[in-house]
């Protein structure tokens, strides 16, 4: 079967005509190569997918929305990551494994041990960036619906606002495994820290919110790995991989 690439168009919806992002407007006539009449697939970020066509490559590339083809429903199990801001390609990296491990929502946040401080405006750029990468594992993933991506906050800020049913703490410290655990309702939030990992403070503060402590297994994480590692284990034990 040949390939058909997706392309994300908010709020598609069936007889369509629309603009496609610039992003992915360059990858699809750019890199793709593809021409006027080009079937695609259209998801509008909310779960829909739709048949489609590239109907036009010039100045401001345009694809046609055709029949709906499938709804994805909301997960099961939503779960939440909290990811201490890493360095570039690192936090890139927890990003797009986040969104192909079935994320529902990811919210960067700054930690006292990581020392990455963000303006207000390389901030915004920053969640700009972050966002075109979200879309782009999305579309490569076959995902319709799209995580909520927060803005980078304090991690005090996540740890009093986050709710879940379950809120689990990444910490190599711990006794406490995740197979021990009574398994969580609809909702989970994990938070995983830098790579010197949280402060005392930090932890104290957590779990006076009522956060819980656990390991992952004997072996300490690298920053970039622990969040996607405890959402690949939470899919498996309580998600969609059972």
């Amino acid at each position: 079967m040949a390939y058909v690439p997706r392309v994300y168009l908010p709020g598609a919806a069936a007889a369509q005509t629309g603009p496609l992002p610039a992003g992915t407007a360059h990858h699809l006539v750019r890199v793709l190569r593809r021409r006027p009449g080009a079937p695609v697939l259209v998801f509008d970020g909310e779960g829909r997918e739709y048949e489609g066509r590239l109907e036009s490559t010039g100045r401001e590339p345009r694809v046609r929305v055709g029949e709906l083809r499938r709804t994805e429903p909301a997960p099961a199990l939503a779960v939440t990551l909290v990811a201490a801001l890493s360095r570039q390609t690192r936090m890139e990296w927890t990003l797009e494994k986040a969104v192909e491990l079935g994320a529902a929502a990811i919210w960067p946040v700054f930690s006292e041990h990581a020392r990455i401080r963000l303006d207000e405006k390389r901030a915004a750029r920053k969640l700009a960036h972050w966002e075109g990468l979200v879309v782009a594992a999305a579309a490569q993933c076959g995902r319709a619906r799209l995580p909520v991506l927060r803005a980078p906050a304090a991690l005090e800020t996540a740890v009093r606002e986050v709710r879940g049913d379950t809120r689990l703490l990444l910490d190599p410290q711990s006794r406490r495994g995740l197979s021990g655990l009574p398994a969580p309702g609809t909702t989970l939030a994990l938070m995983a820290g830098p790579e010197s990992g949280f402060s005392e403070r930090e932890r104290d503060a957590a779990e006076a919110a009522g956060w819980t402590a656990v390991r992952l297994g004997p072996r300490i994480l690298r920053a970039e790995t622990a969040g996607p590692a405890a959402l690949a284990a939470a899919q498996a034990l309580w998600g969609d991989w059972r």
